[in-house]
């Protein structure tokens, strides 16, 4: 009973909750008995136990509820024993050298679709196992949200943890390094945390980003790199940004980041979203109309989380309202496709500026720097840079291949016009009320 449960209440909450928190939180949870309305479950450690009831228990407790169709609590336990899980092929008597926190073996390079946006990313991350530490150190991953950063990340991890039984492999988000910083410290075990780190032969850490204005946690993690760099032991990172981008990180750190290869991971081009929606869809047991897949692949697949979610809320109206999945079930169940909600694209900002203006678009990507050029150009990439999310070298590319300091001084330059120039404030609102309307 309880094991029915929490499967029925896990699958909820993978489509609720974000990948990296599911795989770090959710996914090492093992149910362990089911009594009075409560369902116990056993989580690997005291802090994990801690980090669960003050983060997720609201959302454990509403998934155990739909899933038991009755109201019911969930009530935390600790279970030392599932800390390090037992890896297929460890030797007898020796314990997996693959830290799971943030990257569940499930995400492997075979089930890792491949197109022409990730392309790159993922062949930078295979020879990266296949030659740790010598080839791309560091590695790091830059792009959106569900586009495949973690997947790839958690890859690594599990092909140098079978390759190399015997070294440490750790994965781990920057929430988690800086968490367990701020642990030792207060358990004054700084000592403990530096040789845990610093002795390892992988470290491998998601959503870099989240370092930032946390000086002290930088200064750490800067130290930790330098140790593990300097005697060649691999590194992979990855963040939603490149790392000249990254705000309130270090310069010194930033550069260390840059000081390998950068590999982006774009969103999915119209071949890669078919190619997803046939994978996912498998994975769930889905099978999908080529007009419904089709439909998917165009209005639902910006990313992989998006996907999963779509296709998870589909197959669970199909069978709870026992319907054939059609394109009108489709529809009825996703309701309007995120196409229609998400924001203005980069050539729709451009266009915008232009008509505002009074340009052509050739005038504005054009080498020209005349006055009457110059700030309708700057204020395009400031709301290129305002309005989405894509790296500031496409920003440049998109308005006359311009490079990325070329876009950084425009972004300067326009807030500072913008702080004493009345008229270019109206000019920024009403361009925002044309892009949202």
């Amino acid at each position: 009973m309880p094991d029915i449960i929490w499967v029925e209440a896990r699958r909820r909450l993978r489509g609720e909750l974000l990948d990296k928190d599911y795989d770090t939180w959710i996914a090492p949870l093992r149910a362990a008995r089911w009594s009075a309305d409560t369902l116990a479950l056993e989580a690997p450690s005291g802090f994990a136990r801690d980090w669960l009831r003050q983060h997720f228990l609201p959302a454990l407790e509403r998934a155990v509820t739909e899933a038991s169709g009755a109201p019911a609590t969930v009530l935390l336990l600790v279970n030392r024993e599932l800390s390090i899980p037992a890896r297929a092929g460890a030797l007898p008597g020796h314990r997996a050298a693959y830290a799971t926190n943030g990257a569940p073996s499930r995400y492997t390079f075979d089930n890792f679709v491949v197109g022409e946006s990730n392309r790159v990313a993922y062949g930078a991350a295979r020879a990266v196992v296949a030659q740790p530490g010598a080839r791309f150190n560091p590695l790091f991953l830059c792009g959106g949200c569900g586009l495949g950063k973690t997947h790839l990340l958690s890859a690594v991890a599990t092909g140098l943890a079978h390759a190399r039984p015997l070294g440490t492999v750790v994965c781990l988000t920057a929430e988690n390094f800086v968490n367990e910083m701020i642990a030792a410290l207060a358990a004054r075990r700084m000592d403990r945390f530096r040789r845990k780190f610093r002795g390892i032969q992988t470290l491998i850490v998601d959503d870099i980003q989240f370092l930032a204005e946390k000086r002290r946690s930088q200064e750490e993690f800067a130290h930790t790199f330098n140790a593990l760099h300097e005697s060649a032991r691999q590194i992979v990172l990855a963040s939603d940004r490149a790392p000249h981008d990254l705000p309130g990180i270090e310069e010194a750190l930033r550069d260390r980041f840059a000081s390998g290869l950068l590999a982006y991971v774009n969103p999915p081009d119209p071949a890669l979203r078919g190619a997803l929606v046939e994978r996912k869809a498998s994975t769930l047991g889905v099978g999908l109309a080529p007009e419904v897949a089709s439909y998917l692949a165009e209005e639902w697949c910006a990313n992989v989380r998006e996907l999963e979610g779509a296709l998870t809320r589909v197959e669970a109206y199909a069978t709870l309202s026992g319907r054939t999945i059609d394109l009108a079930l489709v529809r009825e169940a996703l309701g309007p496709s995120p196409v229609a909600r998400r924001g203005p694209s980069l050539q729709r900002i451009v266009g915008e500026v232009c008509q505002h203006y009074r340009l052509s678009r050739d005038e504005l990507s054009g080498p020209r720097r005349t006055a009457r050029l110059a700030v309708p150009r700057q204020l395009a990439m400031y709301l290129c840079r305002q309005h989405t999310d894509v790296p500031l070298a496409r920003i440049g590319a998109e308005l006359g291949g311009r490079d990325h300091s070329t876009v950084v001084h425009a972004l300067t330059a326009i807030e500072r016009r913008l702080e004493k120039d009345a008229t270019l404030r109206e000019d920024v609102s009403m361009l925002r009320a044309r892009l949202h309307a």
